[in-house]
């Protein structure tokens, strides 16, 4: 039950968000951040799995953030990347890779 009320909370604020941005003539995304993990994170990273209905990951990870919500985590150890299935979570995973890949060649 918590975790429904949590996702629609999340998804009614996401399109009051949107509603007024789009009204503001603005686009419906303002910003996508790509970042490590922090152990900050961890309470988000375990709202986000359980939205996937996947186990956190536990270790290193790299998170992408919508708007300054976490939206896809990819762990750099090869387990299995989480992403919010209310969102477009294909295309930030793909941003995901690509900026772990670009991390091992540096």
């Amino acid at each position: 039950m918590h975790l429904n009320f949590f996702a629609a909370r999340e998804h009614a604020r996401d399109l009051r968000e949107a509603a007024a941005r789009a009204r503001a003539g603005q686009s419906p995304v303002t910003r996508v951040t790509l970042r490590r993990g922090a152990a900050a994170d961890r309470e988000r990273l375990e709202m986000l799995a359980e939205l996937d209905s996947a186990e956190p990951p536990l270790g290193p990870v790299l998170v992408a953030e919508v708007d300054g919500r976490l939206r896809a985590a990819l762990p750099l150890d090869g387990g299995a990347a989480i992403a919010d299935p209310f969102h477009r979570g294909a295309e930030l995973l793909e941003l995901l890779r690509l900026r772990a890949a670009q991390l091992s060649r540096s």
